[in-house]
């Protein structure tokens, strides 16, 4: 039985690609499959991803490119794995035997998703990197949950700067996903922060793995450092419409008042991200609309 699914949407990364799947494939002790979900690459990458089709536990999909959000959700679709993991291709694991052990976390807590964290490193190539990297640490320990609920452990990530919105550092039961039918939505930017909120209310326990796994590069012209004025604006209205269906969202599910507060506060911050956005966007036009958009967003909250 094919204990993990490991779901690596491919876009235009033909540098990292290799160190991507193969740091997967290395893999100790442990049954796994790769799904590579080519979302329409143009650079070499679509041809790297046929060169591992060889093995008979990766299955290589082709697809016109439609973003991450559809490639992660067509790969979840695809999983016939026990946990789900994504791996972004420009990424890579650093240990060869997290999925053993992960096996073993599963195993004995027999909790429903596996909490971690990522170390962020700067591509040699990105000379000029302005993106800040901040160490991550768990101050958490899983003693410290035992006995709360899981709204209870939530607002003790957030109270503990532990709260991560990243979907690639946490391992999910796919049972928990299937059963809630939890997929991610398409055509937005940061759909993580959608994602997240959705999966932990609807787990009963999870586990808090401290230790390094996951390397993510920050690298230029990735989704998340590219600032034409379109993705900017595109952004804003992303990040607005997050965070009123995030807000009206968590409001439902929460019983808890002060995870409803907690959950409140993180998303009005959007809404105020958005007008440091709005002042990268170099069109006068786009920048009247981003502006009208924000200020409708405060009217109506």
């Amino acid at each position: 039985m094919i204990e993990f699914t490991i779901v690596v949407p491919v876009y235009n990364t033909r540098d990292y690609l290799r160190q991507c799947i193969d740091s997967v494939i290395n893999q100790l002790n442990s049954t796994f499959e790769i799904i590579l979900i080519n979302d329409g690459s143009y650079d070499g990458s679509k041809e790297i991803c046929d060169e591992y089709s060889v093995y008979e536990n990766i299955e290589v999909v082709h697809l016109e490119n439609g973003g991450p959000s559809r490639a992660r959700k067509i790969g979840m679709d695809l999983a016939n794995g026990k946990y789900i993991l994504f791996l972004d291709s420009d990424d890579y694991l650093n240990d060869n035997q997290i999925l053993m052990k992960f096996s073993n976390i599963f195993n004995e807590s027999c909790c429903d998703m596996i909490y971690g964290k990522y170390d962020g490193f700067v591509d040699e190539k990105y000379h000029d990197c302005t993106y800040k990297i901040y160490p991550k640490e768990i101050k958490l320990r899983n003693k410290d949950l035992e006995g709360l609920d899981i709204e209870e452990v939530i607002i003790s990530l957030f109270n503990h700067g532990n709260y991560y919105s990243s979907p690639t550092i946490k391992i999910y039961r796919k049972e928990l996903l299937d059963e809630n039918h939890i997929r991610f939505h398409e055509g937005i930017y940061i759909e993580d922060e959608e994602w997240t909120p959705e999966v932990l209310l609807n787990s009963k326990t999870i586990f808090l793995y401290e230790d390094s796994f996951y390397h993510r590069r920050i690298r230029a012209n990735s989704i998340m450092t590219t600032e034409d004025d379109t993705r900017q604006f595109k952004k804003i209205l992303d990040m607005i419409s997050i965070a009123e269906n995030m807000i009206k969202y968590t409001s439902e599910m929460c019983e808890n008042a002060d995870l409803v507060e907690i959950y409140k506060e993180h998303f009005m911050n959007f809404k105020y991200g958005c007008i440091s956005l709005m002042k990268k966007i170099t069109s006068q036009e786009l920048s009247d609309k981003a502006l009208k958009e924000i200020e409708a967003s405060f009217l109506c909250q």
